[in-house]
């Protein structure tokens, strides 16, 4: 048993243990907001592995990147979103996917999986142990928090792709972060300020602001 008395709770036995698995899941977004004030826009300074909260979408490992995700994020803005059948948005989300793992040079990008019976206020969450990223259909409504769903969960897909390689000085920070992760229901705000967390919502965060912008 650890000091703060979370006992050896890593990010896979989070995600064993059926929880929520990432900040927009804790319980709906409304209430979320209020309960974190500050937490979500803060600046995330001198962490771990030298992350200081800088652009992480600059979106420039592929050629004409910026281009095609302006392409792809048109069908997020709420005058278009709304007008698009589930489908569409399905392949939105899709696309936008796509995107993330072309800029993060994620050469086994997890599938993503549409589903109707994810409890109510869970958007989604990456699964490691399956590569795979589940969303919750009934939660399409906003469009921004479907883009920053997305996002954040390829993040944490690409997190888990650096761990691969032994060679990776950042996989093997990754990793650590990982095997001690801070579930929010024992520390809130350590939760919110591990590297692996600050990294996947401040990248979101840079999709929202193109979405945004």
């Amino acid at each position: 048993m650890n000091g703060d008395g979370r006992g050896d709770y890593t990010y896979e036995t989070y995600q064993e243990s059926g929880e929520v698995k990432d900040p927009f899941t804790v319980e709906t977004q409304t209430d979320l907001n209020e309960y974190t004030s500050g937490f979500l826009n803060e600046q995330h300074e001198n962490l771990p592995g030298d992350f200081e909260g800088e652009d992480l979408n600059s979106f420039s490992k592929a050629d004409g990147g910026n281009e095609q995700l302006d392409s792809v994020l048109d069908n997020f803005q709420e005058s278009k979103w709304g007008d698009l059948s589930l489908e569409e948005q399905q392949q939105s989300m899709v696309n936008l996917a796509d995107c993330v793992a072309a800029d993060t040079g994620n050469e086994n990008p997890p599938e993503i999986v549409f589903r109707d019976d994810m409890g109510e206020g869970t958007y989604g969450g990456y699964n490691p142990e399956t590569n795979t990223m589940e969303i919750n259909v009934n939660m399409l409504d906003d469009s921004g928090e479907a883009a920053d769903t997305i996002a954040h969960e390829m993040w944490h897909a690409h997190q888990h792709q650096c761990t691969l390689d032994p060679a990776s000085e950042k996989g093997q920070e990754y990793q650590d972060g990982f095997d001690n992760y801070i579930s929010p229901e024992y520390d809130f705000e350590g939760y919110q300020n591990q590297m692996v967390e600050a990294e996947a919502r401040d990248y979101a965060q840079g999709i929202k602001d193109k979405l945004n912008g």
